[in-house]
């Protein structure tokens, strides 16, 4: 059992570059409210739907942005101890659970992707933070594509979509810096390497935050 847990502990520290944000809502681009029911229902997709009070105004997914599915199986890599397997699928079990309750909160969403990631169903990860990239605002689908783009380049080795991601991640917040290192990364080791990207990202990087130290460093290395 002990070996399980410090096995999933191990797991949870090697993922804390998947960050998650304390927005509880996720407003998008179209909603609908009603004062002259008691409540009022909305649909986000896949049986996914939302309950409030009448006059509520409710945030729902962009068109052909639908809330993932929450009521398929639960994968977890059978490479893991037992142990862990029981923990990883009893804390999913327990976010789809508060998710069905409340689906428009974007830090389940973001946890339900981390805890996928870490049971090896990247698919699932995949999912859950492009549904967060795509619904969110911008204070919080950046945070779903600099997962997307760690995932895309240290788990499925697919570098042009981690490029992407991670771009888009830097478009929306600028002054993260985990962001243009990880572009940096990704550029000198595995993704057009025989290129200026690598320091062209540094550049940019040090253009929207002058003198930061961790780029600097960087830049002194390369």
């Amino acid at each position: 059992m002990w070996a399980g847990l410090v096995l999933l502990a191990v797991l949870v520290v090697g993922s804390v570059f998947f960050m998650r944000t304390r927005t509880a809502q996720a407003p998008t681009t179209n909603t609908v409210s009603s004062a002259s029911e008691a409540s009022t229902t909305t649909s986000l997709g896949n049986g996914v739907s939302v309950v409030a009070p009448a006059g509520t105004t409710i945030a729902v997914s962009p068109s052909g942005n639908k809330a993932p599915s929450l009521t398929g199986p639960i994968l977890i890599s059978a490479s893991l101890p037992q142990d862990a397997q029981t923990i990883l699928k009893n804390k999913e079990v327990t976010l789809i659970a508060q998710l069905q309750k409340n689906p428009t909160n974007i830090d389940l969403w973001l946890d339900l992707g981390i805890d996928r990631k870490i049971g090896g169903d990247y698919a699932g990860a995949a999912e859950a933070w492009g549904y967060v990239a795509k619904a969110a605002p911008a204070s919080a689908s950046f945070v779903a594509y600099g997962n997307l783009g760690s995932l895309y380049m240290d788990y499925l080795k697919d570098y042009p979509k981690a490029e992407a991601n991670f771009k888009q991640a830097v478009l929306l917040s600028p002054h993260t810096i985990d962001y243009y290192r990880e572009l940096y990364t990704l550029y000198k080791y595995s993704y057009k390497t025989n290129t200026t990207a690598a320091a062209d990202i540094l550049a940019q990087g040090l253009k929207a935050n002058p003198g930061n130290a961790d780029l600097l460093v960087l830049q002194q290395q390369s």
